[in-house]
């Protein structure tokens, strides 16, 4: 893992009480600690994998020969985690592992979803294991394909290198088309765009603004263990009206906003109204009161 910052590392033989070990060294390394939730789980589903193909595929004596020991480490290399794994084949399963990696590298994601999905639920032969879920498993949590080599080690063995690349998270898009009672809502952190404008009546407003509350609980989340401290993150309320009912789950979206300043995230507020629409000048003043949260306040011409 060249050029990458590595965080554990270890060579040496491999049993699923060394395995365990290791995993729990993970999860106390800073570097694990700081990631956020959705990425964390990602890197440990694959070290597990990697952990327990080397557990079910290698003799431990052999891994304790230092020439044929088996190997891990994790790492950060920009936005990326790296996983690398290694250890001893012996060299007539070369075959099957290339065909069974090369098959898995060759499928998108819904195929992968499928071929997951058409192995777990079908009966393993005897002395089958686990019917090559590991390596779809690896692939899916991934998101990426699984790199490899098979190297000459001693007669009769090869060694078996896996990197596993695992993209930090990205908070999900939620995207809400506008109607003729209800707003458009643009929650977009990749392209940095958090807006809700339009009319708020809708017929059913929690059900409406549910899955907004909810982005915002993943986001606060996601914040926290993010670059939220430095950029700045502006939200846009641009209403032309809402209703009473509306009132009170525009509320609770700017205390969560406002929660989230208050823990020295960078969240800023921006509240659009018409020249001439003095009453949601008002209602913008009211919510920034309530809440103790300072908005911006621009002037829009309708």
């Amino acid at each position: 893992m060249a050029g990458s910052d590595t965080f554990l590392e270890y060579h040496g033989p491999m049993n699923f009480a060394i395995a365990d070990s290791l995993l729990i060294s993970l999860k106390k390394t800073k570097e694990f600690k700081v990631l956020n939730k959705t990425t964390s789980k990602r890197v440990y589903s694959v070290v597990v994998e990697c952990l327990e193909n080397i557990c079910k595929h290698t003799d431990l004596e052999l891994t304790r020969n230092r020439k044929m020991a088996s190997h891990l480490s994790v790492g950060k290399e920009n936005d990326r985690i790296i996983v690398h794994a290694g250890n001893p084949l012996p060299n007539d399963e070369k075959e099957n592992i290339v065909t069974r990696i090369d098959d898995i590298n060759n499928l998108d994601v819904a195929s992968l979803k499928n071929l997951f999905e058409s192995k777990i639920n079908r009966d393993f032969l005897k002395d089958e294991i686990c019917a090559g879920l590991g390596f779809i498993q690896l692939s899916l949590k991934s998101g990426n394909k699984i790199n490899y080599k098979l190297n000459y080690l001693a007669p009769g063995y090869l060694y078996f290198e896996i990197v596993i690349t695992v993209n930090k998270y990205i908070m999900r898009k939620l995207i809400i088309d506008q109607q003729q009672n209800s707003p458009k809502v643009v929650l977009d952190p990749e392209n940095k765009i958090y807006l809700i404008s339009g009319e708020s009546r809708p017929h059913d407003v929690r059900e409406f603004y549910e899955p907004v509350i909810l982005w915002l609980e993943e986001f606060s989340l996601h914040l926290n263990k993010s670059a939220g401290k430095e950029e700045p993150v502006i939200f846009n309320f641009d209403f032309e009206y809402f209703n009473s009912s509306s009132s009170k789950l525009i509320l609770d979206i700017c205390k969560i906003l406002s929660k989230l300043r208050q823990q020295d995230m960078n969240i800023g507020v921006k509240w659009h109204f018409d020249k001439d629409d003095y009453d949601m000048l008002e209602a913008g003043k009211e919510f920034s009161s309530i809440v103790k949260f300072p908005f911006d306040y621009v002037v829009t011409n309708k």
